[in-house]
């Protein structure tokens, strides 16, 4: 059997691939003490029927990988990384590359390169590229579920249904500072896919005030997409709809909860805290054109 060299790209990852993607994590953290956002969780529940991971050999070893996660259809986030000893050889933009050409065949137009701020090889790979800042996050990891004794009773949580769609899109578009017809991945066959759960919370008398998304693995969830309508913002209803995701989370056996919050977004980042997240590294975004020649 000829042995593995060069770039593949991978539908879904086998454990023998998870175990050298993990190795080489451990490697490159150890060897620039990083916390790299490789998403181990996420890759061990890819779907077989698309490509999102793109891996490089050199004589059947694993020396570079590259991951492309995208949340709705038309934004991606690329993070990777690649073995110290096999650094300037061109390997890590191959990887690059290869991901901006599945992004374009899927027709996602806007892109994220995510870089950790204490990585100094590839902060210096960002600026190489014809990139632009767009902001940075710190990861936070839920260390101890800090819960209310009691909950409101006039603020029902539940998973979001058909008929919430409208509501959850404009939350959506409020929430993250977007036209409402860009926000245009929910669908009733989104809202039934067994690896998300989208929680609404649902104020008596009123309708939908608060969303939240979770991307599940089968020991992990991560929440984003979280949003509040202005009006009922400051009022314990977020903290609420976190509450009751964490405690569902949290039943349904996820012994890792996680999410990512923008560093200069204080009032979420305090009730996170509140709630019982802890912060485990600090990433920066990059704006990359998919359909720019790299």
């Amino acid at each position: 059997m000829n042995s593995k060299q060069g770039l593949y790209r991978a539908q879904g990852l086998s454990q023998t691939e998870l175990v050298a993607i993990e190795r080489l994590m451990q490697i490159c953290n150890a060897y620039e003490g990083l916390d790299l956002k490789i998403n181990l969780q996420i890759l061990r529940s890819r779907p077989h029927d698309e490509i999102n991971d793109f891996l490089y050999y050199e004589q059947d070893v694993l020396v570079g990988f590259l991951g492309l996660y995208s949340f709705n259809p038309h934004e991606g986030e690329i993070s990777g990384m690649v073995h110290p000893e096999s650094r300037r050889k061109g390997i890590f933009t191959a990887l690059f590359r290869a991901a901006l050409e599945e992004c374009q065949h899927r027709n996602i137009t806007s892109l994220l390169l995510i870089v950790e701020h204490v990585s100094s090889s590839g902060q210096a790979f960002s600026r190489s590229l014809d990139t632009t800042y767009d902001h940075s996050e710190y990861k936070m990891v839920l260390e101890e579920a800090h819960l209310p004794a009691s909950f409101d009773e006039h603020l029902q949580f539940r998973e979001a249904r058909e008929e919430d769609i409208p509501a959850i899109t404009h939350i959506t578009a409020l929430a993250f500072d977007m036209p409402e017809q860009g926000v245009d991945w929910y669908s009733p066959q989104v809202l039934a896919d067994q690896q998300h759960r989208y929680y609404v919370a649902v104020l008596q008398n009123v309708d939908v005030i608060g969303k939240l998304d979770v991307a599940l693995t089968e020991q992990a969830g991560f929440i984003y997409g979280f949003g509040v309508l202005p009006e009922y913002r400051g009022r314990g209803y977020g903290r609420q709809l976190l509450a009751r995701t964490i405690q569902t989370l949290l039943v349904l056996g996820k012994k890792r909860i996680a999410l990512e919050v923008a560093t200069v977004n204080k009032n979420a980042l305090s009730l996170y805290q509140s709630c019982g997240f802890k912060e485990t590294g600090s990433y920066d975004y990059y704006m990359v054109v998919p359909g720019a020649d790299k």
